[in-house]
C-alpha cells in the first residue's frame, strides 16, 4: 500500500513556521503498519517558488511518480479555496487513488464538502490517527468496508452517509511522534526567527510542538479541529449541542470513555518528545502551540518539574499561549515557567468591555484578569503578550473605547484583529444565515417574507453562498464576513486604524459623526469619554457663555 500526504499552502503573506502536525504524525502510523508512505509539503516547497503558490506542473510529476492508493490532504479552516484547486490536481493525476480529506477546512460541516467538492472520498472527522489507521486496515485487506470506520462522512457514489462517531482518544500518550524524518525541517528551520521574545528572534533550529487537544474554555470565535466535545456536539447536532450531547453520549457509551473538553498526554511525553527533538534534530528553541497550557495547572508545574530535571531550561528556551483567568487564579504558575526556560506567554485577551468579555466572547475572563495578568508577567521580567480584535456581535463605541483606553493604560502595541465566524466556531452557528445573507443578497430578501421562493431554491442559494464565504476566508486581520450587529465592515476598518493609533480624539469624532448621520445608539458614547472628545469639549466651552472671546 502506498499513502501521500499533501499539506497546502497557508498564508502566502507568511513564512513556513510550524511543522504539519498532522501528516507527520499519520505518515508515522502507517510506517509502523509498514506502509509505503510520503508527504509533499507545499507550504514548505513554496520557499522554493520565491514564496508563491507551488505551480501545479511540479505538483503533478511529484504526485505522478507513484500509483497512490490513498491520497490525504487537510488544513485549517484558512485552506478551503486552495485544497479545493488542488483536489482537481490530485484527482487528475492519479486518477484511481482514494482522496481522504479532514482537518478544519472540512471536519464541520463534511456533508456540505462533499456536495461541494464531490472528488473526496471521505472525510474524517475530528481526531484521525485511529480512523486513518482502521482506513489502512481496511485497503490493505481488500475489503474496502470504509462505511464500517467510525469517525467518518462518506461520499459513497453521490450518496453522503456518517458513520458511526469515534470517541475521542482517551491516551494521547499513544499518539507516535510526527515522522520528523519525512518533514521538510530544513525548511522550517530557515524561518525559525519569531519576534515574540530575544531567545525566539535569535533562535536557529526551532520546532514546533502540540499537545493538548481542545481548550476547558467555551470561547464563542473559537473551535479545535473537531478534537473536544464541544466541537462534536457541534458537528453532530449541526450547531445544536443538546441534539449533539446525544450522539456524543452514544459514543462514550460505547467505549467506555468521557470526552473531554480539552486532553493532554502525560507532562513526560510531551519532555520526551523536547529530547528526542533536541538529539535527533539540534533544536535550539520549541514553540509549544498547545492553546491554553496555563488552564492546566497542575500539568504544567509537572512538565516544568521534568524539564528542569532534564536539564533542558538550560538548552532549549520554549514559548506557549495561555489565558488570563488561570494566571489571574494561580499567578505563581508564571515564575514557574519562567524559571523551567518558558520567555513568553501569549495571552487571547480579545476586549477589555467587561460586557463584551461577557456577552460576546464567554472565556470566563475579565478586565480584571487581564490587568492581574499583565502585572504578574511584569513582575517576572517577562515581556506580555496579547492578542484583541474588534467586530463581537453587540460590541459598540463605548466598549472599543475601554479596549482602547486599556491599552494606553498599559503601554500595549496592538492591531487588532476583526472577529471573524469561522465554520465550526459557535458564532458561525449561531449567525450562520446572517453570515451568508452577506454573499447573496436574495437570501437577505427571501428572509423577509416578501417573496416566495423554495425552500429547495433557498438551499442552493446558501450552497453557493457557502462556498464563497469558505473561498474568502483568511486571514483575521482582514475581513470576512462580520457579525457586528453594529459597524460595517468599512467602519471597523476605520475604527481598527484608529484603535491601533491610540486617536482616541478621531474615534469619538466619528461616533459623533455618525450618530448625528443615524441616531443610532451603538455610536452614543457615555459622558465619562467626553475629557478625550474634542467635540464635547467644544459643545461645553460654548455653553458655558453666550459669547465667546474672539482672542479664545
Amino acid at each position: 500500500m502506498k499513502v501521500l500526504f499533501i499539506v497546502p499552502e497557508i498564508r502566502l503573506d507568511d513564512k513556513p513556521y510550524h511543522f504539519p502536525f498532522w501528516a507527520g504524525i499519520l505518515a508515522a502510523i502507517a510506517e509502523k503498519k509498514g506502509v509505503q508512505v510520503g508527504i509533499l509539503d507545499l507550504n514548505a516547497l513554496r520557499d522554493k517558488f520565491k514564496g508563491k503558490l507551488v505551480p501545479n506542473e511540479v505538483i503533478s510529476e511529484e504526485i505522478s511518480l507513484e500509483n497512490w492508493d490513498l491520497i490525504g490532504i487537510g488544513g485549517l479552516t484558512t485552506t478551503y479555496s486552495r485544497i479545493k484547486q488542488l483536489i482537481l490536481l490530485i484527482r487528475k493525476s492519479a486518477p484511481e487513488a482514494i482522496i481522504l480529506s479532514g482537518g478544519g477546512w472540512a471536519t464541520y460541516n463534511p456533508d456540505e464538502i462533499l456536495q461541494l467538492v464531490p472528488e473526496i472520498a471521505m472525510i474524517c472527522i475530528g481526531e484521525g490517527e485511529e480512523t486513518f489507521s482502521e482506513i489502512c486496515d481496511e485497503i490493505i485487506s481488500g475489503r474496502r468496508n470504509f462505511e464500517k470506520v467510525k469517525g467518518l462522512c462518506v461520499n459513497n457514489k453521490g450518496k453522503i452517509q456518517f458513520t458511526e462517531p469515534r470517541a475521542l482518544i482517551s491516551d494521547l500518550d499513544t499518539i507516535p511522534y510526527p515522522a520528523y524524518h519525512l518533514m521538510e525541517t530544513e525548511i522550517y528551520f530557515k524561518y525559525s526567527s519569531l519576534p515574540l521574545s530575544v531567545e525566539s528572534y535569535n533562535a536557529k533550529r526551532r520546532a514546533s510542538t502540540v499537545w493538548e487537544r481542545g481548550c476547558p474554555r467555551g470561547c464563542t470565535f473559537c473551535s479545535h479541529n473537531g478534537m473536544s466535545r464541544g466541537d462534536l456536539q457541534n458537528i453532530y447536532g449541526r450547531g445544536d449541542r443538546k441534539e449533539g450531547e446525544k450522539i456524543v453520549r452514544l459514543a462514550d457509551l460505547a467505549n467506555s470513555t468521557f470526552q473531554l473538553p480539552a486532553r493532554w498526554p502525560t507532562p513526560k511525553y510531551a519532555v520526551d518528545n523536547v529530547k528526542m527533538l533536541k538529539e535527533k534534530y539540534e533544536v535550539d528553541f520549541i514553540s509549544i502551540l498547545d492553546e491554553n497550557m496555563t488552564s492546566n495547572i497542575k500539568w504544567t508545574k509537572e512538565f516544568c518539574r521534568l524539564y528542569v530535571e532534564e536539564g533542558l531550561h538550560e538548552k532549549i528556551k520554549w514559548g506557549t499561549l495561555g489565558d488570563a483567568p488561570s494566571v489571574a487564579v494561580q499567578p505563581g504558575i508564571v515564575k514557574i515557567m519562567k524559571d523551567a526556560g518558558c520567555v513568553y506567554i501569549s495571552f487571547g485577551f480579545e476586549s477589555a468591555s467587561d460586557k463584551v468579555l461577557n456577552q460576546d466572547i464567554g472565556k470566563g475572563q475579565l478586565q480584571i484578569h487581564e490587568q492581574k495578568t499583565i502585572d504578574t508577567v511584569k513582575n517576572v521580567k517577562l515581556t506580555p503578550l496579547a492578542t484583541f480584535m474588534i467586530g463581537n456581535p453587540h460590541e459598540n463605541i463605548n466598549d472599543l473605547m475601554e479596549t482602547v483606553t486599556f491599552w494606553i493604560k498599559n503601554n500595549i502595541e496592538v492591531d487588532p484583529f476583526i472577529c471573524t465566524p469561522y465554520v465550526g466556531s459557535p458564532l458561525y452557528y449561531t449567525y450562520k444565515d446572517f453570515i451568508l445573507q452577506q454573499y447573496d443578497e436574495r437570501l437577505k430578501l427571501a428572509a423577509s417574507g416578501k417573496y416566495k421562493v423554495s425552500d429547495e431554491l433557498i438551499e442552493k442559494w446558501k450552497m453557493r453562498a457557502l462556498d464563497k464565504f469558505m473561498n474568502e476566508c483568511g486571514d483575521a486581520t482582514q475581513y470576512t464576513a462580520t457579525v457586528s450587529q453594529y459597524f460595517t465592515i468599512p467602519e471597523l476598518f476605520a475604527l481598527k486604524r484608529f484603535m491601533y493609533k491610540k486617536d482616541l480624539k478621531r474615534i469619538l469624532q466619528m461616533a459623533h459623526q455618525r450618530y448625528d448621520q443615524t441616531g443610532l445608539e451603538q455610536w452614543h458614547h457615555d459622558p465619562k469619554w467626553s475629557k478625550y472628545c474634542n467635540i464635547c469639549k467644544a459643545k461645553d466651552e460654548l455653553g458655558s457663555t453666550l459669547e465667546v472671546p474672539l482672542n479664545r
